[in-house]
């Protein structure tokens, strides 16, 4: 049964809040994810995985916010960034629009790093006079059972943009998309020499927008072992 908030109706969700208070809030960001990787990484990835840990665990998922802080991205075409003030204040009228309605566990899937910062600042922002909200993020790239796999797969390849891992994750999501990007071989990258970084600085630095990974190692395959692996775990989480 699909549990997409989106494809409810008002009084399914009001049934729903009777006995479960619980709801998952995927996040990411539209940028680019260097030259063979999808623009929409960030966002597909968390709201995939949300999907299948809402399913697994009977838990509303709400539709994913599709943008994100990504403004040291602006410099590659295709990046759409919310400032971090914007990001700040959406993330808190989220929060405040699900716990007027009487959510009082929302779980933050997460896919993008320059996410993190605001997010936790919204979190400060909105449990303002709720002390009974509970907000929880979870990164999933972060998880130990992934990092751990991956460190199994790419050694110090996977990076730290456009890694490895969440390009094989979105190529188990979205086949047909990456059927129409050509294989590609990769140079290592520079260091990242400080942070955060402007646009301009970005890309001088970073030329083709990858950051530390040699996405030429990422399949489907391994998509699909790091894609449970993450569910497996968020599932543990939420239970």
């Amino acid at each position: 049964m699909s549990m997409n908030l989106e494809e409810k109706t008002w009084p399914q969700v009001e049934e729903y809040l009777k006995s479960k208070k619980s709801i998952i809030v995927p996040v990411g960001s539209t940028e680019q994810h260097g030259p063979t990787g999808l623009i929409g990484i960030d966002y597909l990835s968390a709201w995939e995985i949300a999907r299948a840990v809402g399913a697994k665990t009977n838990t509303l998922v709400a539709p994913p916010l599709c943008f994100g802080m990504a403004v040291h991205h602006m410099a590659f075409p295709g990046t759409i960034t919310l400032s971090p003030a914007t990001y700040v204040q959406v993330i808190t009228e989220i929060i405040q629009s699900l716990t007027q309605h009487g959510f009082e566990k929302i779980t933050f899937i997460n896919g993008h790093g320059g996410n993190i910062a605001p997010l936790t600042t919204a979190f400060c922002q909105a449990k303002q006079g709720r002390e009974t909200c509970n907000l929880q993020l979870i990164n999933w790239w972060h998880l130990p059972e992934v990092t751990a796999h991956e460190k199994t797969i790419y050694g110090d390849q996977n990076g730290f943009h456009a890694t490895c891992g969440e390009i094989s994750v979105t190529m188990f999501t979205h086949p047909e998309a990456y059927s129409k990007i050509p294989k590609m071989t990769f140079e290592p990258t520079k260091d990242r020499p400080h942070w955060p970084m402007a646009p301009f600085e970005f890309r001088q630095t970073f030329p083709d927008g990858r950051m530390g990974s040699n996405p030429a190692l990422s399949s489907e395959e391994h998509g699909k072992v790091l894609f449970k692996l993450a569910v497996d775990s968020i599932c543990q989480k939420l239970e």
